[in-house]
């Protein structure tokens, strides 16, 4: 685990100390969806970084701690009680892959997405492993397991539409 990473799990466990302990029942769940992306991998990466997002997302709208798409980055997305931190912690283009760490009031979320070619396309898996760190946390986890691996259509129509309004 890299220091950025650490830094971060030691945050949620000062500010929520329920997270850390495993005997309060914390709830944790996995799902990833694949991408069929009508781009090359080495094309279609840059669009899962939180900048190029905002391309095919009109609802994204991070905001920047820093100025380089980059390991280490903090932005802020939302406000209010739906405001996150989020940190890439991994950025590598030579493998096209890039990981986020996200802290809310109630979730701890890391992602994983990895980019690979698939003939003159590409496929992009993605991950998102959330925890709970209270008890709307846990409602929000049950509600995210069974709602993610249905939005694989709904990225891949967002991503090739604008990748086609693009090659117009």
């Amino acid at each position: 685990m890299n220091r950025a990473v650490a830094a971060l799990a030691m945050l949620v466990a000062v500010c929520h100390p329920a997270a850390a302990r495993a005997e309060d029942g914390a709830l944790t769940k996995t799902a990833s969806i694949v991408v069929h992306v009508h781009a090359s991998a080495d094309a279609a990466f840059p669009l899962f970084d939180p900048v190029n997002e905002t391309k095919w997302d009109p609802e994204w709208k991070p905001r920047l701690l820093g100025d380089r798409v980059d390991e280490g980055l903090v932005f802020v997305v939302g406000d209010g009680d739906g405001k996150s931190t989020w940190l890439i912690d991994r950025y590598d283009v030579s493998t096209r892959s890039i990981g986020y760490v996200v802290v809310g009031k109630s979730l701890l979320t890391r992602i994983a997405i990895h980019v690979a070619p698939a003939g003159t396309q590409s496929t992009a898996t993605v991950t998102y492993t959330r925890t709970a760190l209270d008890d709307d946390g846990r409602n929000a986890v049950e509600r995210f397991a069974a709602h993610f691996p249905t939005q694989a259509p709904h990225w891949e129509g967002a991503i090739n539409g604008y990748l086609a309004s693009v090659a117009r």
